[in-house]
């Protein structure tokens, strides 16, 4: 069985042909590999974890919000495990603004800001990685 192999490389494009004769017969194999389009999906993989991670962290300060509002017992095991896990998210914007209180309820506006903050951040980063993931190639018409 004797083969041939031509590879054919221009901008993001790479095609490999292999010609062979197999059983008295004469084959031939185009192998066509797009570079733009294993990008393009690198890219909307990553950008897709960053949403997933982001809206994680946004479910997790959106239950604190609600606990906070219903007034949860804070000495509950579930309600001190979504309030610690929360607090490394909600730090930085606490004291931010008043918290309003009343019979035990808190509208701790600081988790809606966090919130807010967290997903202006993720579009910005996703932006940020598909500006720079996206490269004009040369086009003809």
């Amino acid at each position: 069985m004797a083969e041939k192999v031509k590879v054919v490389e221009s901008g993001n494009h790479r095609e490999e042909i292999r010609e062979f004769t197999y059983g008295g017969v004469e084959h031939q194999e185009h192998i066509i590999e797009d570079r733009a389009a294993e990008r393009n999906l690198a890219v909307y993989k990553v950008s897709q974890f960053i949403w997933l991670v982001t809206g994680l962290v946004e479910g997790l300060i959106a239950l604190r919000f609600f606990l906070k509002l219903i007034a949860a017992n804070p000495e509950n095991p579930f309600a001190q495990l979504v309030y610690n896990l929360s607090y490394l998210f909600v730090w930085p914007f606490l004291n931010l603004t008043p918290t309003p209180s009343a019979g035990g309820m808190v509208l701790e506006i600081s988790s809606l800001i966090a919130m807010i903050v967290y997903a202006l951040l993720a579009a910005g980063v996703v932006g940020v990685i598909q500006l720079f993931a996206s490269r004009s190639s040369p086009r003809t018409l």
